[in-house]
């Protein structure tokens, strides 16, 4: 009879990890938003930005182009209601601020942008916030063939209000 006791106790540790084991497991996903999958289209990504209702934010952007130095810097854009009524360059002064696209400094703008481009360029590389939706790196080459139209947008620092 010992021996049988034994056993049960040599199989109890073993039993408790098994449990264990599958309450962890059942608990790894409890605090997961389900609605946080990855977007991977630009009318999710709309669809997602429209229903988060953000009237203003602030976002860091960064850009490349053929375009003057300064503008190839980090830049903190401040946008309300869809407008853009502030921009900081990170590194130093903005020099040419009046060059700078406004509707490819909101979501709105590149959201609008990543649709044109989806039947004209070459080349198109969206990954999108899962939270917000907002475009988080996007890449655009409309032709191969010609050196200097491409360009690229990576948001960072993101902050609705």
């Amino acid at each position: 009879m010992a021996s049988a006791q034994e056993g049960s106790v040599k199989q109890a540790p073993v039993f408790g990890a098994v449990i264990l084991s599958l309450l962890l497991a059942g608990c790894a996903g409890a605090g997961k938003d389900k609605d946080m999958s990855p977007v991977s289209t630009v009318e999710e990504a709309r669809a997602l930005w429209q229903s988060q209702g953000v009237k203003g934010y602030e976002v860091t952007i960064e850009q490349t182009c053929f375009c003057p130095p300064d503008l190839l810097q980090p830049m903190r854009v401040t946008v309300r209601e869809g407008k853009v009524i502030d921009i900081e360059g990170l590194e130093q002064p903005l020099n040419h601020p009046d060059i700078l696209d406004e509707r490819r400094l909101t979501i709105e703008g590149l959201l609008d942008l990543i649709e044109q481009a989806r039947g004209n360029a070459d080349k198109l590389v969206v990954e999108y916030n899962a939270q917000y939706g907002f475009p988080a790196s996007l890449e655009v080459d409309y032709s191969p063939f010609i050196a200097d139209d491409e360009f690229s947008y990576r948001l960072t620092d993101f902050q609705a209000y």
